[in-house]
Parts: structure tokens; C-alpha cells; sequence
């Protein structure tokens, strides 16, 4: 559960606190029933982009009520890691759902699935530990 970032923390507690593990754990669950639930796979697009959609536009009212975290920039730099996540764990689907759409071509899937692999991990190892980097230059991020 992602708790304020506090100036006394360490560098560990500061990362763990901007990956959303409870959010991206229940779009991880309702992607495992969906699947469960619909007996031919190319079925499952729709479900679960609309379940990313749903969880995304209801994670900042978690994030504020639930875990208490009152930064904004807190607040979407959690809602943009679980889109990283989410990308990342349901990279077929959601490929498949937006592959629906022309998007002149057929290097969409080919792109979507190198950023679903290349992403989550600059997003670890880079882009969050610059935003850890930021929150202890400016005091504590709550």
C-alpha cells in the first residue's frame, strides 16, 4: 500500500512507496478472472482494458482516501506507475483492444509490446529514482 513519503525515510521506503503494488495487484487479479471467466481468449481485450480504464480513473480517490497520500505529484506519479505496470502485465490484450483501431499499420503491436518490455524497467531503475531524488531535495512528499 503506498504510504506518504516521508523526509526520514530511506531511499528503499521512498521507491516502494511510489509502486502502486495494491492497485496493480487487483488489476493483476481482475485479469486473472477475466480470463477464467471467458472461454475464448480473443474475448478478453475489451475486459480488461476497461478494467485498466476503471481501476486507473479510480486509483487517484484510492490514493488520496485510502493511503492517505496528499501530494499531487505523489498521487500521479503512482497512477503513472500503474499504467506502466499495467501495460506490462497485459501487454496481449491491450494491444488487441487498441490494434481495433487503424493505426496505419502493423508496427503499433510490434512498438506497444518493445515499451511494454523496455518500460517498467527504465520506469524502476531510472525515471522513480529520479522522482525518490526530487522528494529528498525538496524536504517530504505526503
Amino acid at each position: 500500500m503506498s504510504a506518504p513519503i516521508r523526509a526520514e525515510d530511506s531511499t528503499q521506503d521512498r521507491l516502494s512507496k511510489l509502486l502502486p503494488a495494491d492497485i496493480t495487484a487487483a488489476f493483476l487479479s481482475a485479469k486473472a478472472g477475466i480470463l477464467a471467466l471467458v472461454s475464448n481468449p480473443a474475448d478478453t481485450a475489451a475486459p480488461v482494458f476497461w478494467t485498466f480504464i476503471a481501476i486507473l480513473v479510480v486509483s487517484p480517490f484510492y490514493f488520496w482516501h485510502v493511503t492517505n497520500v496528499r501530494n499531487i505529484a505523489h498521487i500521479v506519479f503512482l497512477c503513472l506507475s500503474f499504467i506502466v505496470f499495467a501495460i506490462s502485465i497485459a501487454t496481449s490484450q491491450l494491444v488487441a483492444y487498441l490494434l481495433r483501431f487503424d493505426w496505419n499499420g502493423g508496427d503499433a503491436e510490434t512498438v506497444l509490446s518493445v515499451v511494454a518490455t523496455v518500460l517498467p524497467v527504465l520506469w524502476v531503475f531510472i525515471i522513480a529514482q529520479i522522482f525518490v531524488a526530487m522528494t529528498r531535495k525538496s524536504g517530504a512528499v505526503t
